[in-house]
């Protein structure tokens, strides 16, 4: 009867099938065959190179960052286990969805999901199989993970931006972009976190709607999640929305429109020796402006001075053979309604650059553009999966804080990173390569647990 034995040696410890035989009336032991070396507690199976078959190489650890992000998230209760596969991919690999199955088949994330088998047809369906209710439990378990990291939530900073897209069965006015080509367009209203730039929540609306009402419908958003404060730029307020933040009792810092009663009443009075001193200079990021600040509607007034912008203009209108200046170029006005002094609040102001670095990544990154997708449905399901993929990214930010990696690098990284299916004649087991000593360290921040 044969059995294993540990046999020690200065090497390290090693196992081996053995018998045991009598001879001369001692019991002895011969040795059937090694099995291989004990490491950390485990067997590891002696295998000899010659016989090893590489089955297949996969695409592995930048499908496990973003894997393990979203299981931590939640956003891995999606039923349809292919929308998040859609997800997934549109963080990694900018490919129409006809070219997915083939691509996913050559990256673990099949596996990571669960998922038997991808087709194309299946991917294009689970478009429309976003379920409404589905994405409010995640969006609301998300605000309470992103609410134990970034103290800001309670504050949006919420902006508009707008996609499109070229189906024949949806009835909509076609409109000029930004870019300034006629298309069939569905804006998207983002809010994201003041400081960490999470995402908050996403509404979705008529391209042909302006800006005004579409800040009344995400302002009474805000209220109804009991957010309680919102910056905003001067392209969606009004003097009528900055009343309606003040009724629902929500604090604002926003930009306003240099309109004529507002410069006649305000802007007027200002002596530009006065505020371009040092006692109302404000130092930004990359630049200093000069504040004052008035009463206005229950709130504050503050006229900001920036005379790099003055230069600039009045060089652009003098180029052009021109003399005529608007007297106020170089203005800009921020109303609030916040206790912040007026430095804090200009710089709140300037800062919410958060949300168009997050309209970035939507739109560049993650290709906020429909992937040849023609239904209303389909397109909605796109900007979805865009907003969840986004939730991601910014969370892997988090992650990867005290690192020198943002999550888009380490995902680069992390692409030369595979999974490797071994085989001989009777085991089949798999190894994961690194590739570059960095990609573990961003591996253990984002807290990825892997077979070596």
């Amino acid at each position: 009867m044969t059995f294993i034995r540990k046999i020690k040696k200065p090497s390290g410890t090693y196992l081996a099938e053995v018998e045991s035989y009598r001879i001369d009336g001692k019991v002895k032991q011969r040795v059937i065959k090694y099995l291989g070396k004990e490491i950390d507690g485990k067997a590891e199976k002696r295998v000899l190179a010659s016989e090893i078959k590489v089955d297949n190489v996969k695409r592995s650890f930048d499908v496990l960052a973003i894997d393990t992000i979203a299981r931590e998230l939640g956003i891995t209760s999606l039923a349809n286990k292919h929308v998040l596969a859609l997800i997934y991919s549109q963080i990694l690999e900018k490919r129409s969805i006809n070219q997915l199955e083939e691509w996913l088949r050559f990256t673990e994330i099949p596996e990571a999901l669960g998922i038997e088998q991808v087709s194309t047809k299946s991917l294009y369906e689970s478009l429309s199989d976003i379920d409404e209710t589905e994405m409010s439990a995640i969006n609301e378990n998300l605000y309470k993970i992103f609410k134990k990291c970034d103290k800001s939530c309670d504050v949006a900073v919420i902006d508009v931006t707008d996609t499109y897209f070229e189906g024949s069965h949806e009835d909509i006015k076609r409109r000029k972009d930004k870019d300034g080509k006629v298309r069939k367009l569905l804006q998207i209203g983002l809010a994201v976190s003041f400081e960490k730039g999470f995402p908050l929540f996403y509404k979705k609306y008529h391209g042909n709607l302006n800006n005004a009402p579409i800040f009344k419908d995400m302002v009474l958003e805000l209220k109804s999640r009991n957010l309680t404060g919102v910056i905003v730029d001067r392209g969606m307020t009004s003097q009528d929305n900055i009343k309606l933040a003040i009724t629902l009792k929500l604090k604002i810092i926003a930009g306003m429109k240099k309109s004529k009663p507002i410069a006649d009443e305000i802007l007027s009075t200002i002596c530009r020796d006065e505020i371009f001193s040092l006692k109302h200079r404000i130092t930004l990021k990359n630049s200093s402006v000069f504040a004052m600040s008035f009463p206005f509607r229950e709130g504050t007034l503050i006229a900001v001075y920036n005379p790099m912008i003055e230069f600039v203009k009045k060089e652009h209108v003098f180029e052009k053979g021109k003399e005529s200046v608007d007297p106020y170029t170089g203005y800009c006005l921020i109303y609030h309604n916040t206790s912040y002094d007026v430095a804090k609040v200009v710089k709140h102001y300037y800062d919410k650059e958060i949300v168009e670095r997050a309209f970035k990544q939507l739109k560049g990154i993650l290709n906020l553009r429909p992937i040849r997708v023609w239904l209303q449905d389909h397109i909605e399901g796109h900007i979805a999966i865009c907003y969840l993929a986004y939730a991601i990214l910014a969370y892997m930010n988090y992650k990867l804080r005290k690192t020198e990696f943002t999550a888009v690098d380490a995902l680069t990284s992390l692409k030369s990173g595979y999974k490797v299916s071994l085989s001989t004649s009777n085991t089949e087991w798999d190894v994961h390569v690194p590739l570059e000593p960095k990609q573990n360290d961003i591996l253990k921040a984002i807290g990825v647990v892997y077979k070596k």
